[in-house]
């Protein structure tokens, strides 16, 4: 394949330009070994070209992802120095991440499964081990085909309610952008969406251990939520009703504590819209609101217009939030 073409394919799947059913054909041919050296020069070419810079935070993902997939650290030298690789891009975890567990996937003979519940929808999933995944509106989670013999290992991007068969031998293990939740059996709730500033995990029944990285983990009992801030790294648990444990798979839509972005962002998701917000309203302004009665997004939106203090106009697909 000439160059040219390999350079747009790649730049078109790291800026997440591919409709999904053609994710994981490209995610394949990403791990071929052919045109190896083009293909790295490409990815490279399009990270050098970002301004965002490598923290701490990137290089220990980026090691953690390395162990995990065997990854030759004499090779990642060489692309380094290839590149002065002074500036990495936020792309090149999740990528890494990506072909890496592809990578340990194939050479166990096992497919992984890719599920993504679009704006406006929800998925219901059943696993090999019976386990019930409920799947919310904008979400993506990956699991293998068959789960390994020590453990169930599943990725989440987005919120996801599971309810877990119990098996002593094989824990089930949810991993987030920065945190991992591992349990045996049990129903519990997580919310890890990429543009959220918050991960944030609510345990319905059972017992379930979040590990968050560099801290202790944290045993949750029956009616705790976890809240993991990615920014500041603090971690708060509150006990909750039982009622709103499980509440957005009823069609309730729960909000505790949550900034006016969290609440248009999840209003985005569920209606498959967009809201435009003019306003300047402090993330340390927070508001808890229930919705309980099934009401449609126009009632819902002159609640929060009277709570949080905004008029908003509506155009086709598009809401526009003003004073």
């Amino acid at each position: 394949m000439e160059n040219n073409n390999i350079a747009r394919i790649i730049r078109k799947f790291l800026s997440s330009r591919f409709p999904s059913e053609m994710e994981e054909k490209v995610q394949k041919w990403l791990i071929k070994e052919k045109d190896t050296q083009a293909k790295e020069k490409a990815s490279l070419d399009y990270w050098n070209e970002l301004e965002i810079k490598a923290d701490s935070n990137t290089y220990t993902a980026l090691e953690r992802v390395n162990l995990r997939i065997g990854y030759n650290k004499e090779h990642l030298k060489n692309i380094v120095s290839y590149r002065k690789f002074t500036r990495v891009a936020a792309i090149i975890i999740p990528l890494f991440l990506l072909v890496g567990f592809f990578l340990y996937s194939l050479s166990a003979g096992n497919e992984l499964i890719e599920v993504t519940a679009a704006y406006g929808e929800q998925k219901r999933l059943l696993l090999s081990d019976n386990s019930e995944i409920w799947l919310n509106a904008g979400s993506t989670i990956t699991y293998p085909e068959t789960f390994a013999e020590d453990k169930r290992l599943v990725t989440l991007d987005g919120e996801a309610y599971f309810i877990v068969s119990k098996d002593t031998t094989k824990p089930f293990i949810v991993e987030t952008s920065q945190l991992s939740i591992k349990v045996l059996g049990t129903k519990f709730n997580v919310r890890a969406y990429a543009d959220d500033e918050r991960i944030s995990t609510t345990l319905t029944s059972g017992k379930v251990e979040v590990n968050v990285r560099s801290q202790l983990p944290r045993i949750l009992q029956p009616n705790e939520r976890l809240i993991y801030d990615k920014g500041t790294s603090h971690i708060d648990i509150s006990t909750v009703e039982s009622i709103d444990t499980d509440s957005w798979i009823k069609g309730r839509l729960v909000f505790t504590n949550a900034t006016a972005e969290e609440i248009f962002r999840a209003l985005e998701r569920r209606y498959n819209t967009t809201i435009e917000n003019t306003l300047s309203i402090p993330a340390t302004r927070r508001y808890t609101v229930k919705f309980l009665k099934d009401e449609n997004l126009n009632e819902m939106l002159n609640i929060l217009a009277d709570i949080i203090g905004f008029t908003y106009q509506q155009n086709e697909n598009k809401i526009i939030i003003t004073k």
